[in-house]
């Protein structure tokens, strides 16, 4: 009888004591949400006192969501990082076309007056054309061997050779007549032989084409570079998939037997180096190769191109006034003398609304931006050579060393060797693999997306490096005078409103000519804009008082 006592009093002690491995692992259950109540069915993986099958299905899909987290984590921040510059690139550039096309409409206004709206269409033409350029949405293998919606070169040239005629007909000073249509159409065919704006229109039409087309092929490649990094987060769900049984036996079944400890370093990094790190490996090498073709396209020659553009407008409009001699004398002999008819009242051109703001006209290049953007994409050059890796740098699932930790097996050292790395010449060699490393059919096809990608972005930064010393030997290089190859206009606005030097009143300039017109020449005079500024207002001064002194 009183063993019996001693027997019932100590059972109690007992559970007791088998409780408190338990309890030393309570905290882990419950950071991981762990709350099943068991029935006390010994869980089929782990085997532990403290675990049984339901908590065990529990911290199984408790640790795979945060082994998810973990990988994915930084391959999201970086897709959107690729979206958000492309996006702020697109808006930056297509607005800076309104403003440029709201200047160039400006200056058509003051310059042809009641026949600037002869202009309107031409100019919406060539401004549509860009923006179509740069809009680059829905990006697809076929779209990117198919190369640019429009040849811009093309379209620089359509665009002059449709002023021509509203060009010409100011040189000639008809404000009350205008050309026949027979005329007009004639004008527009003696285009080529007349050159009437000289060698501006294929210097014009060269720069957009190659600076528009440089951007349009980054914004596209990012898009490419965040849908293949979008690719990847799923690729790496399903690795976290067939890893989750790896990742309770490394990071749970400890815990389970009622022990308070981490897993080996060592241990950590060959399981997620095999079962998560292995199915991503072969987008290390393409990945940072893309990084690196995103680098050298990062600066932005769009920027100058749009913001210089209504001032080689300007620029080939001077030719034609200070070659009318020898175009009148070409003219002639390709449409005769001029056809005209009694011109309607027309209203002056209203500039293009754009979509900029009064507080954003001087908004300035992205430079800066970019480079910051080119600088934290390089920072994650090597994404995808460490990203299973960083699951063990979560405390739940490593320890800092590989003594007296949990080597899968018991609380002990562990000996195993370590994996090198995710690459699959290194898994060949890892003591906690099974087999050959995973492999999933998708990542083929994202390593062939980012080496197309590289190869397009590269093709554009080496043209744009052997054009390089052709721009330095152009009148860019002599306008700028210090070889920069980027100048930007001092007084740049969206509105193109040209403020006050816009208002037409030019007493200012005092020099007179007694000629009536300039001295007959077959050899064309070339505009040096060596010694003038770039500002488009100055420009329209310059215009206005060299008309007035030809007339």
């Amino acid at each position: 009888m009183r063993c019996l006592v001693l027997v019932l009093l100590a059972a109690p002690a007992l559970a007791a004591a088998a409780g408190v491995p338990c309890a030393l692992a309570g905290d882990f259950l419950q950071r991981h949400n762990v709350t099943a109540d068991d029935d006390y069915v010994s869980g089929e993986i782990c085997g532990g006192q403290c675990c049984g099958r339901g908590r065990e299905v529990q911290l199984q899909s408790a640790l795979r969501r945060a082994a998810e987290a973990t990988t994915t984590a930084p391959v999201q921040r970086t897709a959107s990082l690729l979206l958000n510059t492309k996006q702020s690139l697109q808006d930056h550039l297509t607005g800076l076309s309104h403003q440029s096309q709201n200047k160039t409409a400006t200056l058509f206004t003051q310059l042809y007056r009641g026949h600037a709206t002869r202009t309107v269409q031409p100019l919406a033409t060539l401004y549509d054309d860009i923006r179509t350029v740069l809009r680059a949405e829905g990006v697809t293998s076929e779209s990117l061997s198919a190369g640019p919606p429009k040849d811009l070169t093309a379209t620089a040239k359509k665009f002059f050779r449709d002023l021509f005629p509203v060009a010409y007909h100011n040189v000639l000073k008809l404000d009350s007549k205008q050309f026949t249509p027979e005329y007009e159409v004639c004008l527009k065919d003696a285009y080529d032989a007349v050159q009437p704006f000289g060698d501006v229109p294929q210097q014009l039409g060269t720069s957009l084409s190659r600076s528009l087309e440089a951007a349009r092929a980054l914004l596209q490649m990012l898009a490419v570079g965040a849908d293949v990094l979008s690719s990847a987060e799923r690729v790496l769900a399903t690795g976290t998939d067939n890893c989750a049984e790896r990742l309770l036996r490394a990071a749970g079944c400890a815990h389970c037997q009622g022990h308070d400890v981490r897993p080996c370093r060592s241990y950590c990094l060959n399981v997620v180096r095999w079962c998560i790190g292995s199915l991503v490996s072969e987008l290390d090498a393409p990945w940072a190769g893309y990084v690196e073709g995103v680098e050298r396209l990062t600066k932005v020659d769009a920027d100058v191109a749009l913001r210089e553009l209504e001032t080689k407008v300007s620029k080939a409009i001077m030719y034609a006034l200070e070659n009318r001699a020898v175009s009148e004398n070409k003219v002639r002999q390709e449409c005769g003398p001029p056809a005209t008819m009694d011109s309607p009242v027309l209203s002056s051109a209203i500039p293009t609304p754009g979509s900029i703001r009064r507080d954003n006209l001087r908004a300035p290049p992205p430079d800066t931006e970019l480079l910051l953007f080119a600088a934290t994409l390089a920072s994650n050059k090597k994404l995808f050579a460490g990203l299973a890796d960083r699951v063990c740098d979560k405390p739940d699932f490593a320890a800092e060393e590989n003594e007296r930790c949990w080597n899968g097996n018991a609380i002990a050292d562990y000996t195993k060797p370590l994996t090198l790395s995710s690459s699959p010449s290194d898994q060949k060699y890892n003591p906690e693999s099974t087999g050959d490393a995973p492999k999933d059919a998708r990542v083929a096809v994202l390593a062939d997306r980012l080496q197309q990608a590289r190869q397009l972005l590269v093709s554009y930064s080496r043209s744009k490096e052997l054009s390089a010393e052709a721009f330095m030997q152009g009148d860019e290089a002599g306008e700028e005078g210090s070889g920069s190859g980027r100048s930007y206009p001092e007084d740049y606005d969206s509105e193109g409103s040209g403020g006050e030097d816009g208002s037409g009143d030019h007493d200012g300039i005092s020099k007179t000519y007694n000629n009536e017109s300039p001295p007959d020449s077959s050899t064309p005079k070339v505009f040096n804009a060596a010694g003038t500024t770039s500002s488009a207002s100055v420009l329209v001064l310059l215009l206005a008082a060299l008309a007035a002194r030809l007339t």
